[in-house]
């Protein structure tokens, strides 16, 4: 992780260093957006940390497999202690008078042991001061499955959050591509309206010459001025655009508004040789939110199977050691002992709730399943509509890029026929603007094929 983090260091400062020309201009690479929105994305950050948490409740799930310990020590003073009365007799030595059979006293036996009496003690059943140090192992020996289950549930739930920062991840890369892409639209349609600009300027100057000798009209010389006017207007509006478009990217990558940026990628788009049944099939494969979908019907077949073994009774075993002062009701002595239990413990609701906990497991199973087919047919018209919208913009492009050059055969044509006096001034004009709208709408739809491809790639989950 540590190496991980110091590449993507190395790779921002790169992006940073990238200055040419200007020092306050920053030049961008897809790439370098790329990396940059990655990085600085905050909804991304907490993605992580929603992965994180729920890879400590799978672990936090696996540690129910060991048995539990528990240490604990006490001090107890009684204010009293309790016992109970312990009589001992008293013995002396007495001689017995003898009689004879008539009852006359005859003698006296020896001193005999007898009891005249009993002194009374209590003996204490405790000690005042009492210490404890006591150790509790307690181990789940069977208990239908639970267990395992709350950790496959807690698996799937770390795998269905990692699905969704990869989704998160792959809906942000493409809409940086989207906004990229759009930055260079702008550019390039700054650069046409400036190069259209350009063009009509010198045919102005062209006709200013022509006015001024008197081989144009001072129509044809308007007509040029309230054009090159025109044009002006969209240069205006494509350098909005421009700068538009590049406060949404900055916005999005994360960098400051007042950082010059610089767009190098070129407008060129590469096809890829994709079929319809293979977008299809790749999308079913790969798309987040069908793994998602699968991972929570995993989720819910554990659940319902938890639910199922709720009254059965679970298997435990406790062993406690005891290490205590006093040990014993007469001595001051430390010393120990142990107990070992074997139990079973089962929960019963009375009032069926563990039966309907079940019946609504089986539900929520049935409306996964039927959400997840329900799901697949979405996705696969999803991808439909990006495979058809690409093929049709691969056609659209196709068709510009035909018009695009017989546009500019025409204002070649134009020029000649201009400069022999063979076309009005009006006409030449128009040759011009229909030169810059095929070249903006050629533009336009390779940007969109670009875009197009990229969007069939998001869907097919790539």
């Amino acid at each position: 992780m540590i190496r991980i983090l110091l590449i993507l260091n190395i790779l921002i400062s790169l992006v940073y260093a990238q200055v040419t020309k200007t020092s306050d201009t920053l030049y961008l690479t897809l790439d370098d957006a790329l990396t940059l929105a990655l990085h600085n994305n905050k909804a991304l950050k907490i993605a992580q940390e929603k992965i994180k948490t729920k890879e400590a409740e799978k672990n936090l799930a696996r540690a129910s497999f060991f048995p539990q310990l528990t240490l604990s020590g006490a001090y107890t003073r009684l204010s009293k202690v309790q016992g109970f009365p312990l009589a001992t007799p008293i013995y002396r030595k007495i001689p017995f008078p003898v009689y004879d059979f008539t009852g006359n006293l005859i003698g006296f036996t020896e001193s005999i042991p007898t009891i005249i009496g009993a002194s009374i003690e209590t003996l204490a059943m405790g000690k005042q001061n009492n210490y404890l140090l006591r150790a509790n192992l307690t181990q789940t020996l069977f208990s239908w499955g639970k267990l395992l289950n709350n950790y496959k549930i807690a698996q799937y739930s770390w795998e269905l959050e990692r699905e969704n920062y990869r989704q998160a991840e792959n809906n942000l890369k493409f809409q940086v591509i989207q906004a990229y892409f759009q930055g260079v639209l702008a550019r390039e349609g700054l650069k046409l309206a400036e190069k259209s600009y350009n063009q009509m300027q010198q045919h102005l100057k062209q006709v200013e010459k022509l006015y001024k000798n008197g081989l144009a009209s001072e129509l044809d010389l308007l007509q040029a001025q309230v054009a090159l006017a025109n044009i002006k207007t969209q240069v205006i509006r494509a350098q909005n655009s421009c700068e538009l478009a590049y406060s949404l990217l900055k916005n999005l990558i994360g960098i400051k508004e007042e950082t010059l940026i610089a767009l190098v990628e070129d407008v060129e788009f590469k096809p890829e040789t994709i079929s319809l049944d293979y977008a299809v099939n790749i999308a079913l494969e790969n798309r987040s939110e069908l793994k998602n979908m699968r991972t929570t019907i995993k989720i819910l077949e554990r659940s319902k199977a938890i639910s199922q073994t709720l009254t059965l009774p679970n298997l435990f075993s406790n062993f406690n050691y005891d290490y205590k002062k006093p040990y014993g009701y007469t001595t001051e002595s430390w010393g120990s002992d142990y107990n070992i239990t074997f139990g079973a413990q089962m929960a019963l609701s009375l009032g069926g709730a563990d039966y309907y906990k079940m019946k609504k497991s089986v539900h929520d199973l049935k409306q996964a399943v039927l959400s997840l087919a329900m799901l697949e047919d979405q996705i696969k018209l999803e991808v439909k509509n990006a495979y058809w919208a690409l093929e049709n913009e691969l056609e659209v492009l196709k068709t510009q890029t035909e018009n695009t050059k017989k546009a500019q055969r025409a204002l070649n044509l134009a020029a000649e026929k201009y400069a022999h006096g063979l076309i009005t001034n009006l006409e030449y004009i128009n040759t011009q603007l229909q030169l810059y709208q095929a070249e903006f709408e050629k533009l336009n739809a390779t940007i969109n094929c670009i875009l197009a491809q990229k969007k069939l790639l998001n869907v097919m989950g790539k």
